[in-house]
């Protein structure tokens, strides 16, 4: 059923379409007409609030608590198909000779199950980190065994896609009292970003230095930059910029929002600098033991 404001709306601009194709506008009535048509909207729009204020639950921290639950349960179920079918496709990828076309398939299904399972991995972090459920082990770890294992999430990556991924760790680091699990999964995001939006043949750097009992971790590219207007969006959910090299790649718009979620959750600091057409420097901080 169309709402009174709708019609009330829509018989006004009837009324002035109608009027400008017979050239029966009259000048003096025109601004009229027009606060009419606005004053219409504003009855919509008011409309439209007071339908969405019904519409929310009286009890919102049980329907979050609820929405919470069923994200996480989707998340768990979809990962157990997702797993057969990466082992499925890895044993096939081992029986026997395949012809190209088969081969290409084979890579279809295994580069799309790899981008399912980060997706998944986004979503279920974004979750624990809007609830604050976010589980934190810490440990005594130092920095020089987080970069090996970044280094070997990494490499693969740089490897497909052409791009030198150098390590530059410093000797005498802070040692580190922190969750490293959730650390190297908020570098993998920006070391990701850095590797796909950089141009053929670039190069991303990341750096380790102390700063007293702090460490500084520089993740450094040469790539694309970013402009004034996608530098003051970084961080939205589900933001991606609009130029045409970021959208040649598929993604979700969660790596960002995720990766400072879980540093803020290890009490971590982040910065962006950005030029656009040079290039992209992240810097974290970790506080490191005193």
């Amino acid at each position: 059923m169309t709402s009174p404001a709708l019609q009330d709306l829509r018989a006004k601009l009837d009324e002035l379409l109608d009027n400008a194709k017979t050239g029966n506008i009259i000048p003096i009535r025109l601004p009229g007409q027009v606060e009419d048509i606005i004053a219409a909207v504003d009855a919509l729009e008011s409309e439209h609030q007071e339908e969405l204020a019904k519409a929310i639950p009286e009890d919102m921290e049980g329907y979050m608590e609820q929405e919470s639950y069923f994200v996480g349960h989707a998340v768990h179920e979809l990962r157990t198909p997702m797993t057969s079918i990466r082992g499925y496709s890895d044993m096939l990828g081992q029986m026997g000779e395949l012809n190209d076309m088969q081969k290409q398939f084979l890579d279809v299904i295994k580069t799309n199950s790899r981008r399912m399972e980060s997706l998944l991995k986004d979503v279920s972090f974004i979750n624990k980190i809007n609830k604050n459920t976010l589980q934190i082990n810490a440990k005594m770890d130092m920095f020089k065994n987080i970069s090996m294992r970044l280094e070997k999430d990494m490499q693969k990556l740089a490897d497909e896609h052409n791009k030198e991924l150098v390590l530059e760790i410093a000797d005498g680091l802070p040692l580190l009292n922190i969750d490293s699990d959730l650390l190297v999964a908020a570098l993998e995001r920006f070391v990701e970003n850095a590797l796909r939006y950089t141009n053929d043949d670039g190069r991303v750097i990341v750096r380790g230095i102390a700063d007293g009992s702090t460490l500084v971790i520089e993740i450094e590219d040469n790539g694309i930059g970013m402009n004034d207007e996608d530098k003051a969006k970084l961080g939205e959910i589900y933001f991606r910029s609009d130029d045409d090299h970021v959208r040649e790649f598929k993604g979700s718009g969660l790596g960002i929002p995720v990766a400072y979620g879980l540093l803020d959750a290890i009490n971590s600091t982040y910065e962006f600098e950005s030029t656009y057409g040079e290039g992209t420097k992240v810097t974290v901080r970790v506080p490191g033991m005193t």
